[in-house]
């Protein structure tokens, strides 16, 4: 077994944890050849590791042998009325060096685990690339599971669908403000119910439709609309993106989608994907992106349809909170 050094890691690892990265994305990019873009360079790697540590609350594991870093972890402690107290590893937060397995990854887990729990967080949220199966491998034997799929769409390779619906498909304009409010509800309403289970409570649900209606407003993203007879079905978001180790150069993200639930298997929401190709093929862009959650079974089968590879997972794994006193350092469970 190899012998590991582990060390809290800081800003001043950032050079070795950018090169590591840095060799990372270069397998990446050989599954995934649009992430071998213009950020897979060491300027930009040390730039973004550095905004993490300057901008947030990051607590690290690095393992070295040799005083030379082979691996690291690292998680923004971050707090919000959804999720409370929580871990986030970002994609830029996790590397080891090509010569090491996954068991160095759930080590390196082992120990910075304990640190995030003394900072209260019991949900640890991951995001892990997907073109080297050795950090999927690891975070599953870590008891993580998929949460939401982040995936890419080479645009050249777009297929249209055929035998769609007879909707009209329209950008929509400022006047259609109250109609994004209504349908607002329609991706709450899948992840409300089975298999899902992620409920939308009453204490934002007015900001979420306060947020659909000003859509309309952004002046440098297109919504579609679906509509029949004056009644709106389903609709499609697109926003210009900036390009990062995990997305590709000249992409577009589908950001938001979404047909009424009694609209399904009519064609809608095939209608408005052609239609969405069709608008960004001509505004010259390569690559789509967008993302879903892995249980949302509309979701996770017609976005695989539609082209879409996933390229990242993110990852969760819930920590029982009585671990911070039902423990064997706690004196008063020896007492008893």
């Amino acid at each position: 077994m190899k012998v590991y050094e582990f060390k809290a890691i800081s800003i001043n690892d950032i050079p070795a944890m950018a090169d590591l990265l840095i060799h990372r994305q270069n397998v990446e990019g050989e599954v995934f050849p649009f992430l071998k873009n213009s950020c897979l360079n060491v300027k930009y790697t040390i730039h973004i590791l550095e905004e993490l540590f300057i901008n947030n609350k990051m607590i690290g594991m690095g393992a070295f042998t040799n005083n030379e870093l082979v691996g690291y972890i690292i998680g923004e402690i971050k707090i919000d009325t959804l999720r409370g107290r929580y871990a986030w590893v970002p994609y830029e937060g996790v590397a080891i060096r090509m010569d090491q397995s996954s068991e160095l990854i759930r080590n390196l887990y082992a120990r910075v685990s304990e640190a995030w729990l003394e900072q209260g967080c019991f949900m640890h949220y991951t995001i892990i690339p997907l073109g080297n199966q050795t950090y999927y491998d690891a975070y599953q034997r870590l008891s993580f599971f998929i949460q939401q799929v982040h995936a890419v769409m080479n645009i050249k390779d777009y297929k249209s669908f055929e035998n769609v619906s007879d909707v009209e498909i329209r950008v929509a304009n400022k006047m259609d403000s109250d109609m994004m409010g209504k349908m607002s509800s329609i991706i709450q309403s899948y992840h409300n119910v089975a298999p899902t289970f992620e409920p939308a409570l009453p204490e934002v649900v007015s900001n979420i439709k306060a947020a659909y209606k000003s859509i309309v407003a952004e002046n440098d993203e297109i919504c579609l609309i679906a509509i029949k007879d004056t009644e709106e079905l389903g609709f499609q978001y697109y926003c210009p993106i900036t390009s990062d180790l995990m997305t590709p150069d000249n992409g577009v993200e589908l950001s938001i989608a979404g047909t009424y639930h009694s609209q399904m298997g009519r064609g809608v929401g095939k209608k408005l994907m052609n239609e969405g190709y069709r608008i960004m093929k001509e505004k010259g862009y390569n690559s789509m992106i967008t993302d879903w959650r892995m249980t949302n079974l509309a979701s996770s089968t017609f976005w695989p349809k539609c082209g879409f590879k996933p390229v990242a997972y993110r990852m969760v794994r819930y920590i029982d909170s009585n671990i911070a006193w039902a423990n064997f350092n706690n004196p008063s469970i020896k007492l008893l």
